[in-house]
């Protein structure tokens, strides 16, 4: 076994997977593989001279820089490839090894300090937006602005806003590093109207909602002034979605006596969302706090690899960390808990409501693979996406008195 092999089956390990015995293939070594996301090895690893392909049958594959997204396989399944020389190693030195054990593990990759330091900048410049914000309107619906910032004046930013980016420091410890941001457009109507800051590492981080000066302390921890004793933990993939969530749960208007304490990590992108998990139970946060993955109801694309992935990947992390999962069964590709609250229009207090209930009606996987199949079906099988919505908008088997709620809105406007 080489020490390039050696290498991408350590690396592959120490992010949890679990790998089967190798065979021979026409073009190098062939292992089957299992991301831990689900009871069968639905990858395989691909491993030649100098780089080794990762295809996998069950979506995205979720792993860090240096891993890179290949091209799709014939069958439209997603890919990933890694090359000796992003692992540093020399080609012309490659050695055969015998016990794999001996290759360390790998580590996280550091962070970019420019990126660092001008996150650091222009937060530290204290250019706190108006309650007005675009992107606090965005759509028609206010969401408060839970602590987030502009680029100060003078800035080439200017006016935009800036969401820090956190990861753990450890695989299981409640200590953060800065490690990115998000920048969000002033100007709403441009498509993107949001950017992640060049240098940020995304792989398992997130924005904490609120945010507090204290996360920016080095080695700073998720401690009980940021994160009750009983509270919730809800995993958006946007920063829109996640202040949405937030305004309807902090108390900040009439709410409920018994609506549970709230708060949010925002990790960017539904295939960031299994990272997170792997971070809330290797932390511990699992035992003592309830999970929700608020879920963006993608539904069917023309490649089926990429259909269904806020459901599918939402689902992927429940089931890591034993959390639920939030979503609401229409079909309006997306739609999510901030579109929920604009459904609602300028009945604020409506608005808040609908997310609360949204969030307590959240199901385990096993029930959101059940109501919703199409979701996990293999291409071609199973209803075609107009029978799919017929179904959901209809009558959706055992729906949630929150599902039938959300149709009723979704079609009632």
């Amino acid at each position: 076994m080489s020490a390039f092999e050696q290498s991408v089956l350590s690396s592959l390990e120490a992010h949890g997977w679990a790998i089967g015995k190798p065979r021979q293939a026409r073009e190098g070594t062939m292992y089957r593989a299992n991301d831990g996301a689900g009871s069968t090895d639905a990858q395989t690893v691909l491993i030649k001279d100098s780089i080794a392909v990762i295809t996998s049958h069950r979506g995205g594959v979720d792993l860090p820089a240096p891993w890179r997204a290949g091209r799709e396989a014939k069958d439209g399944s997603p890919t990933a490839y890694i090359t000796a020389r992003d692992l540093g190693i020399d080609l012309a030195s490659i050695q055969h090894a015998p016990q794999r054990a001996s290759v360390p593990a790998a580590v996280i990759e550091p962070v970019d300090e420019a990126c660092i330091t001008g996150v650091r900048a222009a937060w530290n410049a204290k250019a706190f937006p108006r309650d007005d914000h675009p992107q606090f309107v965005k759509g028609g619906s206010w969401v408060h602005p839970c602590g987030i910032r502009e680029f100060p004046q003078g800035h080439r930013h200017a006016g935009d806003l800036i969401a820090p980016l956190f990861r753990p420091v450890e695989p299981n410890a409640l200590a953060l590093e800065l490690c990115g941001a998000q920048q969000l457009l002033r100007n709403t109507t441009a498509i993107p109207d949001k950017y992640v800051v060049p240098g940020s590492k995304l792989a398992g981080a997130f924005v904490p909602l609120p945010l507090r000066e204290a996360a920016f302390k080095s080695g700073a921890a998720l401690d009980a002034s940021w994160l009750p004793s009983g509270a919730r933990i809800v995993v958006t993939e946007g920063v829109r979605t996640g202040q949405a969530v937030r305004s309807a749960t902090a108390g900040w208007d009439s709410r409920d006596a018994d609506a549970k304490q709230t708060v949010v990590l925002a990790a960017l992108s539904a295939n960031n969302l299994p990272a997170v998990a792997r971070w809330l139970k290797a932390s511990g946060l699992t035992v003592s706090h309830e999970i929700v993955f608020a879920a963006d109801n993608d539904l069917r694309k023309e490649s089926h690899a990429n259909s269904f992935v806020g459901i599918r990947k939402a689902v992927e992390a429940a089931e890591l960390c034993g959390g639920k999962v939030a979503l609401v069964d229409n079909d309006r590709p997306g739609f999510d808990a901030h579109d929920l609250l604009k459904s609602h229009g300028a009945d604020v207090k409506s608005g808040h409501a609908a997310v609360r209930m949204f969030l307590d009606t959240a199901r385990t996987g096993g029930q959101v693979k059940t109501d919703r199949a199409e979701a996990f079906s293999p291409p071609g099988a199973g209803q075609s996406q107009q029978q799919g919505q017929a179904r959901m908008v209809g009558q959706a088997a055992k729906p949630s008195p929150f599902n039938r709620l959300a149709t009723r809105h979704a079609l009632g406007r």
